[in-house]
């Protein structure tokens, strides 16, 4: 068995896998909030290395089962996640005049988000620990997501919404049996909880205190399969949305495993896209923090990035990988929605800021053209109603008579 352990990601003081939601205690004795991430033995990991395997197994992250925290694999959940489409959109090559452009398409998991590998593993690692009841906060995806694994694994779940998640969102996840509540303070809530009432929580590496370590590990799969779609080659740049910054840190980390498996010999540069109405991680990068600021009162049509702040650890992945944090106009992101749509692709608002800044970088000649280039789309237009009521432009064609049939169908 692959050895798996905690370890800070400050002080790198080492724990055993287990519970541990309020990050390094040693840092926090020292008056110091330290998230802690699961380090695994890469050299035992690499000497029984298969990627045939990874090629040829079902659909499913838990093929890199070596590479996740969980150790027993009869506490494996799976939905089918993972195994998402790498493509590229004939809109988009037109509009960018790049040759290898392509969309990592996380519409097509179970829940329609990339959330659903965050979940995956979260959820089952409330299993392994023995954990009876899960918890999050969301604007949407994460809540569904959470609901639809709560519910495969027979775990009670509770749900804290933004005010604004749509009523949509609130249906699938009281279908999927979960509680949904909607309040804008729920980090208290979730919290409590959590300490108190025996919950785990399906939360990203921070904000401490109450958040997990485990859910991040199921982003990394993502680069994962990009590698192998690519048959080895590695995207020059990497374009992600950010709110709580998890999911590019975890691409960005799976890249890192892959360069230390000597999968790969480099890593790609990683860009956080947001909107120009909340863009906390465009202003840090900017002035060349390394703590993330905070956005009084944001405004965007992208909910699911419309965070004030968010997690040191997506900087880290910026930084670290020579990379930028960008930012795109609503107007922007709208048309770009457009542009993908045509192209097949009916992606959220938010997933759709990553395509618009890697256009916009194409357009102003930032981009090589043969650079590969790889955005991410990590949720569907479908569960976002009133924002995609917003997006379409073209009317509903009501009892026409034929001359005005033939006027709208071109004929």
């Amino acid at each position: 068995m692959i050895a798996k352990k905690l370890v800070c990601m400050t002080c790198k003081k080492e724990y055993d896998i287990g519970p541990m939601f309020d990050g390094c205690p040693d840092c926090r004795q020292r008056g110091v909030v330290s998230p802690v991430e699961v380090v695994y033995d890469y050299n035992a990991v690499k000497a029984g290395l298969d990627l045939s395997a990874w090629l040829t197994a079902p659909r499913s992250i838990w093929k890199y089962r070596d590479l996740l925290p969980l150790s027993d694999p009869a506490h494996a959940v799976t939905l089918g996640e993972g195994g998402t489409p790498l493509v590229q959109i004939r809109t988009l090559n037109e509009a960018s005049g790049l040759e290898s452009l392509y969309v990592k398409n996380e519409t097509c998991n179970p829940t329609w988000s990339f959330k659903d590998r965050q979940n995956a593993v979260s959820v089952s690692m409330a299993r392994e620990l023995g954990f009876k009841k899960v918890t999050t906060s969301t604007t949407g995806n994460q809540g569904v997501s959470t609901a639809a694994y709560a519910a495969a694994a027979g775990l009670e779940c509770a749900v804290f919404c933004h005010p604004e998640a749509p009523r949509l969102q609130h249906d699938l996840i009281r279908f999927y049996g979960a509680r949904s509540v909607s309040l804008k303070d729920r980090k208290q809530f979730l919290s409590t909880l959590v300490r108190d009432y025996g919950f785990f929580p399906c939360t990203g590496l921070t904000p401490l205190p109450v958040a997990s370590p485990f859910g991040i590990e199921g982003y990394k799969t993502i680069s994962y399969e990009i590698v192998m779609q690519l048959n080895g080659r590695v995207p020059d740049r990497i374009y992600a949305p950010v709110a709580g910054g998890h999911g590019i840190y975890g691409i960005y980390k799976g890249f890192r495993e892959l360069k230390a498996l000597s999968v790969v010999d480099r890593i790609p540069r990683m860009f956080g896209c947001q909107a120009e109405g909340c863009n906390p991680y465009v202003r840090s990068f900017q002035a060349r923090q390394r703590e993330v600021t905070t956005v009084k009162n944001p405004s965007t049509i992208a909910l699911s990035i419309r965070d004030e702040t968010g997690g040191d650890c997506g900087l880290r992945a910026i930084y670290d990988s020579d990379g930028a944090a960008l930012d795109v106009s609503d107007p922007e992101i709208i048309r770009t929605a457009g542009l993908l749509a045509r192209g097949g692709v009916a992606a959220e608002p938010a997933s759709v800021a990553p395509v618009a800044c890697a256009l916009q970088a194409a357009r102003a000649g930032q981009i090589g053209p043969r650079e590969l280039v790889v955005c991410f789309v990590t949720g569907t237009a479908a569960k976002w109603p009133e924002a995609l009521d917003r997006m379409v432009k073209e009317p509903i064609i009501h009892n026409p008579n034929f001359e005005e049939l033939k006027l709208a169908l071109w004929l």
